[in-house]
């Protein structure tokens, strides 16, 4: 049982370092152009997060305007479903 448990840490430990390894080899073959492609597209997504983000919030509190109180819940969580 205790080798086993070994074993598991171990084949845990091998896969990260593994994605660890191929994630640095694969920064370093990328050309100027495809680092900022990829720069470009993290930050799209990161914005695209936050203003998903930001809607999210707002259709949440128009629904706690509409439907205040804690025996609304249903009501509120059907009126963020029917917006988002």
């Amino acid at each position: 049982m205790f080798i086993i448990f070994w074993l598991l840490v171990a084949f845990i430990i091998c896969f990260f370092l593994c994605a660890f390894v191929i994630g640095i080899i694969k920064g370093i073959e990328m050309t100027p152009d495809e680092w900022r492609d990829f720069v470009e597209d993290y930050r799209r997504e990161k914005k695209q997060k936050k203003e998903s983000k930001r809607l999210y919030r707002s259709i949440e509190s128009q629904a706690y305007e509409k439907y205040p109180g804690p025996h609304n819940y249903s009501k509120r969580e059907a009126y963020i479903k029917k917006h988002t």
